[in-house]
């Protein structure tokens, strides 16, 4: 398989991207360095350094905190963010090689005077700690398969089975199904089961590639916590914000059996007078198409009576209506000649029946509206369809399946959100 990753205008915390960006910018820049600590001196890795009011400016902090822009004018206002601790906005007015940057953690607000009469959870069950296995962009940038959806299987006790080239199946617990009814797909907290086959196809109706930001699951017994349907593990999805990921981005892959897959993301924000982001916005395509495995295992089955050797016939794996036969063995059953043993029906080949082509299109759009520094509002529509092949018992061909998700969601950072969905 070839990958190709063409991204010419996003954002990358890389020697690469510092480049570029010395190249393009004006010949006076100068550069704002420094680190990124907690109150313990700790580094933060992974922290978000942006410059509200220049699009297209920021990066990330490496594994010893630090990070470095290119500024061309100062002073310059810059935002600095990380999960789990408050947003630090600050203001430089010179060149500086070791700004310290020191993070401090989200505050929550205490209940005081409330009465716990009870709960269906015990204290016990509380401190419980989660199972959690999770997966990046890198990984999933550099994943050598038609969807990062396959590389959940090199997580510790995870299980991917191939039920199809478009329809991978992830198993956790133990356990190894061909239909996970018992798996909860979420993507950014909303379940994307289909409502007419009662399970989620894995990433055939989820988000694309290039708009995920992380993969999370849930492998252990603590998965019964997001109710039955999550008893065979959780799989959390979070895609990419237009606030902390604009740009334009391109993928392309080809494979074997006529495998091409083609995906485009368009993100942006917009200022307020203040230089605040207050709307934005993402747009993502994505196509697939392929040539799904045959079965052409001729073999005879364990449960079939004769085997290749007999004239008659035999039942084969991938024959189907051949199950049945005949037995004409003369009465006295001393004779022993071609054509006096078993007949089994002749059947169909699968080849025969099913299509094996398969292709999948996704369309997700999204807009997201700045009510303050805390409180968003979020309109999001998704659409998937294709066809493919589900493996059970035996395999059925899916075909022309399409999929509708609308979601408005109002949260508060940290605190709560309020959900409406329509399928």
């Amino acid at each position: 398989m070839f990958h190709f990753l063409f991204e010419p205008f996003a954002k990358k915390a890389t020697a690469i991207a510092l480049i570029i960006l010395s190249f393009s910018s004006l010949s006076n820049a100068q550069t704002l360095s420094g680190m990124v600590i907690d109150k313990n001196n700790d580094p933060l890795i992974g922290a978000y350094i942006t410059v509200p009011k220049i699009k297209g400016v920021g990066t990330i902090s490496d594994e010893f905190g630090k990070f470095s822009l290119d500024i061309e004018s100062y002073p310059v206002s810059i935002l600095v963010s990380y999960l789990g601790y408050a947003n630090q906005n600050m203001t430089v007015k010179s060149p500086i090689s070791d700004l310290k940057i020191i993070m401090s953690e989200t505050k929550i607000d205490v209940l005081t005077g409330a009465v716990v009469k009870a709960s269906r959870v015990s204290e016990k069950q509380k401190e419980t700690p989660l199972t959690v296995e999770s997966i990046g962009m890198k990984a999933i940038k550099d994943a050598p398969s038609a969807s990062f959806y396959e590389s959940l299987g090199n997580l510790k006790g995870v299980d991917v089975t191939a039920a199809s080239l478009g329809f991978r199946v992830v198993n956790t617990r133990g356990f190894n199904s061909t239909s996970p009814v018992r798996s909860l797909q979420l993507i950014d907290g909303v379940d994307n089961q289909s409502p007419g086959l009662n399970f989620s196809l894995g990433n055939f109706l989820g988000a694309s590639d290039i708009d995920i930001q992380r993969v999370n699951v849930i492998a252990g017994a603590s998965s019964a916590f997001y109710g039955p349907n999550a008893f065979n593990g959780v799989i959390s999805m979070e895609t990419k914000s237009p606030f902390l990921f604009p740009g334009v981005m391109a993928e392309v892959k080809v494979g074997e059996r006529q495998m091409g897959q083609v995906q485009f993301r368009l993100a942006d924000y917009f200022l307020n007078d203040e230089g605040k982001q207050k709307f934005g916005y993402k747009l993502t395509a994505s196509y697939m198409q392929a040539n799904d495995w045959k079965a052409e295992n001729y073999q005879a089955t364990q449960d079939s009576e004769f085997d290749e050797t007999n004239p008659g016939g035999y039942d084969a794996v991938n024959i189907y209506g051949d199950e049945n036969y005949e037995d004409r063995l003369n009465p006295s059953g001393q004779l022993d000649y071609p054509g006096l043993g078993a007949f089994y029906r002749t059947g169909y080949r699968e080849v025969d029946l099913v299509d094996y082509h398969t292709d999948n299109i996704k369309i997700n759009t999204a807009f997201f509206y700045k009510i303050n520094d805390e409180s968003e509002l979020e309109y999001a529509f998704n659409f998937s369809g294709g066809s493919t092949v589900y493996q059970g018992d035996n395999r059925y061909k899916l075909e022309n399946i399409r999929f509708w998700q609308n979601k408005i969601e109002w949260r508060k950072k940290g605190k709560y959100f309020w959900r409406a969905i329509l399928y």
